[in-house]
């Protein structure tokens, strides 16, 4: 298990001591990577939590690069990611595992997140696909009320708090290091699927979770690195008429953030150029990676449109 920690010495008790009672047959190894902290939760770690291995990387790597050295130093079968802002609930790694051995072609297993502060309400049951080429948090701010209890199938997996197959990983590539943080996961996910791998959500996962606690939603950060990978992920992954019909709408949306007070009101400035020219920086690499992933294929466009879920009804869950 893995978890990724940048100054969260505030979340690394509540999140240590729920994943230390946690019981799997062969037992479970921890390892702590950390992202350039400098609030003494990793003295914290050595000295309170002996049996977590601790991998120290000196600075902020981003969640991409962090996660994928540190599945470089992990064994078994599986990978589980888990973020530091989270408290996993009885029983959580044990359904991951077991779904996971019961569906040798899911390559991805993905927990049911609830907020922390309102656990009574949805976070994520998994990863939508939008047919405008945006993603989204399946039920979020949903109360729960069990319309997600059953597992099956969803298009992706929320990197918060998911199982990797280490087989899948080996054949589809780890996360993308370009992307720093944010939609890595939904990236992961689509790559994963054009390579005849599939994604399961499993409700007796449950985890609660502080979203957004180490960047902020909506900061100047969070909504740069969203809406560039949201870019990279299109290019990299989608067919050619998907991409086209997108692309229009997702820079419409980038331009415009629908629902959003105005930046006289706010004083909040969109990275509209920041997100244009590092977007620009990158494009031959992502259509060098565009050419080896869509060459690599196994699975139908058509097949992965299936999964599009409609922007029209994704915004009218929030009017």
């Amino acid at each position: 298990m893995i978890i990724l920690n940048h100054n969260g010495m505030r979340f690394l008790d509540s999140c240590l001591e729920a994943v230390a009672a946690q019981q799997v047959p062969g037992g479970c190894e921890v390892l702590l990577v950390d992202n350039g902290s400098h609030d003494g939760s990793i003295d914290h770690v050595r000295k309170v939590y002996g049996w977590v291995r601790i991998l120290v990387l000196g600075r902020n790597t981003g969640f991409s690069r962090a996660n994928n050295l540190a599945m470089g130093k992990a064994r078994g079968r599986h990978v589980v990611l888990l973020n530091n802002d989270t408290r996993v609930r009885e029983g959580w790694l044990a359904a991951l595992v077991t779904a996971a051995d019961a569906n040798p072609r899911a390559g991805a297993v993905t927990s049911k997140l609830v907020y922390a502060d309102r656990p009574e309400v949805i976070q994520n049951a998994g990863v939508l696909l939008l047919d405008d080429g945006g993603g989204g948090d399946r039920g979020a701010g949903e109360q729960d009320r069990g319309q997600y209890d059953e597992p099956g199938p969803v298009f992706g997996f929320c990197g918060a708090a998911a199982l990797l197959r280490r087989e899948m990983l080996d054949d589809v590539g780890c996360l993308d290091e370009t992307f720093f943080a944010y939609y890595e996961d939904t990236d992961l996910s689509w790559r994963m699927r054009l390579r005849g791998w599939n994604v399961l959500y499993e409700p007796g996962a449950v985890v609660e979770h502080v979203h957004s606690a180490t960047s902020g939603e909506r900061s100047f950060f969070f909504t740069f690195h969203a809406d560039r990978n949201r870019l990279f992920m299109l290019f990299k992954n989608a067919s050619p008429g998907f991409l086209m019909r997108s692309l229009r709408s997702v820079l419409s949306r980038v331009a415009t953030p629908q629902g959003s007070k105005t930046s006289v009101e706010t004083g909040y400035r969109h990275p509209h150029g920041r997100v244009a020219a590092s977007f620009c920086l990158h494009l031959p690499e992502m259509l060098m990676k565009r050419m080896f992933i869509r060459a690599r294929r196994k699975v139908t466009d058509k097949e992965v449109e299936g999964w599009l879920y409609p922007r029209a009804e994704w915004d009218a869950r929030f009017v």
